[in-house]
């Protein structure tokens, strides 16, 4: 039977292999418990155009375990500790041409007291330059020459294998789960709890049948085994908006907006902090979705941590007049704009007049009635409104309302048709002022479809009481 630090071990190797007949991808082979790579050996990616990353993987049988100096230097009897073999592999692998990435792969978070790993970088997973920048008398400076002390060498040797060595931190088995059944999706493979079991599995049969080196085709060999194919492939665009994902290696596009953001977590991070900066996200996302229909991508897989109005946009830039097919996983249900609609009752609408000008302010609640502060945001905030139209379920608003991707779509088709069918009651308005409470999928699919309405400015929640900022301009 194998242990649970076994089989975390097989998902991230699965994971990994998915990574080798992804299309765009330039990892030739994967390489499982590998020969002659020191310590880093568990999940080795060659690359053809950089260089290859090394993992160790570290298993915790409680996450509250973390990534401390007793993890790092704490040795057994004769054995080196988890730094002296991580710094012993980097000097065995060391290239100028090619330099090595290594990658400390683990279930535990870091130690935010320590004056070293307290200070991983977020965007990069590296301690430096943090480490590089500190003052031979600092805290930080201290814990580094103790470090080089402990591993046998001068600070600027540890430093070097500092450079190279990424903290992949804080993978849970929930997390590296659906980011495998992610890649699974992308490569068009059935992806349900069932076949990510199967693959799961090859790859354990994998290191139990002593096989080292995993070619492209030997992972194809098992999809076709294993009858997992499902579709064509599809791209993967990657917003990282609220918070970072653990995997941007993953991606065909991504951008990556979070130091743009206030906060310091993503349920804190609604608004960046220049409101110029929704223009260049904007603009980001339209260079990224450019490229990926440049490519001839048409069938694209959303992922990340993003709010309404940014859901909103990432479907008006890929819209369906283009002959595009976006999907994203909501509440691990996969919805997608081409799914078959089911019939749903048409949202009812609630008008509330404002007599402030012409234009028009959508509020759609699904999740919850936004109605009074909608309202409330748009006489404190002057926006020239004359009507603010409420459209909410004919049961009523809450979080199971829609209760699958059929159903997301037919909503969605129903909200534009409401507001087409407002806007024909009001001719004179010039732009739509849009307000979204609902799922993300939903905000997704709607914008998707956003054709043949006026010009619309779409706002983001601030929180319960903090009303709402105007985020992006889009042209319909």
């Amino acid at each position: 039977m194998r242990r649970s630090g076994d089989e975390y071990q097989d998902l991230i190797a699965w994971g990994a292999a998915l990574r080798v007949i992804q299309p765009t991808s330039d990892v030739t082979q994967l390489e499982i418990e590998i020969k002659g790579v020191g310590n880093v050996d568990d999940v080795v990616l060659r690359h053809r155009n950089r260089g290859d990353r090394f993992g160790q993987v570290k298993w915790a049988t409680r996450t509250a375990f973390t990534v401390d100096e007793t993890f790092m230097t704490e040795r057994t009897g004769q054995a080196k500790s988890l730094l002296q073999k991580l710094y012993a592999s980097y000097q065995e692998l060391r290239d100028p041409v090619r330099p090595p990435v290594l990658e400390l792969l683990t279930n535990r978070g870091l130690d935010a007291t320590h004056p070293l790993l307290g200070h991983v970088d977020g965007r990069t997973d590296l301690l430096v330059p943090y480490a590089a920048d500190a003052l031979p008398a600092s805290a930080a400076g201290k814990q580094l020459e103790q470090w080089a002390t402990h591993v046998g060498c001068d600070r600027g040797r540890l430093l070097e294998m500092l450079t190279h060595l990424v903290f992949r931190t804080g993978l849970t088995v929930s997390s590296e789960r659906d980011r495998a059944q992610v890649l699974m999706l992308a490569a068009g493979l059935r992806h349900g709890d069932d076949a990510l079991r199967r693959g799961i599995d090859a790859a354990a049969a994998w290191v139990r049948g002593g096989r080292r080196i995993i070619l492209p085709s030997d992972v194809q060999h098992v999809v076709d085994q294993l009858a997992l194919q499902a579709s064509d492939p599809r791209a993967v665009l990657l917003v990282q908006a609220i918070d970072r994902d653990p995997h941007p290696e993953d991606a065909t596009e991504s951008v990556n907006w979070v130091d743009l953001y206030e906060g310091d977590t993503a349920a804190t991070r609604c608004r960046p902090w220049n409101d110029a900066d929704w223009q260049t996200m904007a603009d980001e996302l339209a260079q990224a979705t450019h490229r990926l229909e440049t490519a001839g991508w048409r069938d694209i897989l959303i992922r990340g941590a993003l709010r309404q109005a940014t859901f909103f946009l990432v479907g008006t830039q890929l819209p369906a007049v283009r002959g595009t097919t976006l999907s994203y996983i909501q509440s691990r249900q996969l919805w997608s704009t081409d799914t078959a609609r089911i019939s749903v009752p048409a949202p009812e609408r609630r008008h509330i007049t404002t007599g402030a000008g012409t234009d028009l302010a959508i509020a759609v609640g699904v999740a919850m009635d936004p109605a009074e502060g909608v309202v409330n945001f748009t006489r404190a905030a002057a926006l020239p409104v004359g009507d603010v139209v409420i459209l909410t379920p004919g049961e009523g608003a809450h979080d199971q309302v829609i209760r699958g991707p059929g159903e997301a779509v037919a909503y969605a088709q129903l909200i534009r048709d409401s507001v087409r069918a407002e806007l024909e009651r009001h001719p004179a308005s010039e732009r739509v002022h849009l307000f979204l409470a609902g799922p993300g999928g939903l905000a997704l699919l709607l914008g998707h479809r956003w054709n043949r309405i006026r010009p619309t400015t779409v706002y983001e929640h601030l929180g319960p009481g903090r009303g709402y900022a105007p985020a992006f301009n889009i042209d319909a």
